[in-house]
């Protein structure tokens, strides 16, 4: 079940950048980089 709901958070957030008109490319190395840096201010999909 787990995997599922990880395969859904990821297309909910394709879709949402697609409607918005965002790189999913870009939005998801900003997210990786926030976690690897601490300093770094987490992406936000919120316009």
């Amino acid at each position: 079940m787990e995997r599922f709901k990880n395969t859904t958070n990821l297309l909910t957030v394709v879709q949402t950048c697609r409607r918005q008109g965002r790189s999913v490319i870009t939005e998801r190395e900003q997210a990786i980089k926030a976690m690897v840096y601490p300093d770094m201010q987490e992406p936000s999909l919120i316009p």
